[in-house]
């Protein structure tokens, strides 16, 4: 790979040539902006979950460290992992486990009891909460799909995450590549120098108008 950049709903694909999901999330650290992790989309079809076990509704996401990039386009990312390796290797990206709701007031039944009734996942022999424990380090950040983009004087949206353009050699993360627009939309080129923060998949930048009407167009290389 040269400077290239990889585009969220990109297909994956193994090296022995088949399909493995769509590029779903990017894992950065959170102060050097430095891409460590890919998260890869399996699907249902793809996870190896049976439905009642959760297939329709549970995280189908397994990460991969960079390093397994072998190969990135705008439409196509290729690994260096076969398929069999992918399944092996690759790590459950969110891992839902299930707590049982504290009863504040134990005993009679009150409305503490109902709430917790009404609240818990349906079915279950609750209550029941689901928590969710995702495999990133504690100075890693993730870039969902679509992650909106918010800058912070004047407060407002001003896209959407599309893609980003990193250096293969130090994995650092030049621009951010953002969808501007509604039903005519543009992708414009952000440098990560105007990023202030990322929180909660929420990318919060500081921007003037100038410099923001003055982002240039992207232009894929391929």
């Amino acid at each position: 790979m040269q400077l290239e950049d990889l585009r969220i709903g990109a297909h994956v694909h193994s090296s022995d040539d088949k399909r493995l999901g769509t590029l779903s999330k990017f894992v950065v650290t959170e102060k050097s902006l430095k891409l460590t992790h890919v998260v890869v989309d399996t699907g249902i079809l793809r996870s190896g979950e049976p439905l009642w076990k959760g297939g329709w509704g549970l995280s189908h996401d397994r990460v991969v460290p960079l390093g397994a990039v072998a190969s990135a386009t705008s439409d196509r990312v290729g690994l260096t992992m076969t398929a069999d390796e992918f399944k092996e290797h690759s790590v459950d990206y969110e891992e839902e486990y299930f707590e049982a709701m504290p009863d504040v007031s134990p005993g009679r039944m009150d409305l503490g009891d109902v709430a917790r009734l009404t609240s818990s996942i349906p079915g279950e022999p609750g209550p029941w909460l689901m928590l969710e424990k995702r495999a990133i380090g504690p100075d890693e950040v993730e870039i969902p799909k679509d992650a909106p983009v918010w800058r912070l004087q004047p407060h407002q949206k001003i896209g959407e995450v599309d893609r980003i353009i990193f250096d293969d050699a130090t994995g650092k993360v030049q621009d951010l590549v953002i969808r501007r627009g509604f039903l005519l939309t543009k992708d414009v080129v952000l440098p990560v120098r105007f990023i202030v923060e990322i929180v909660a998949g929420v990318v919060r930048v500081n921007i003037d108008d100038d410099a923001l009407q003055g982002l240039p167009e992207f232009g894929p290389a391929d």
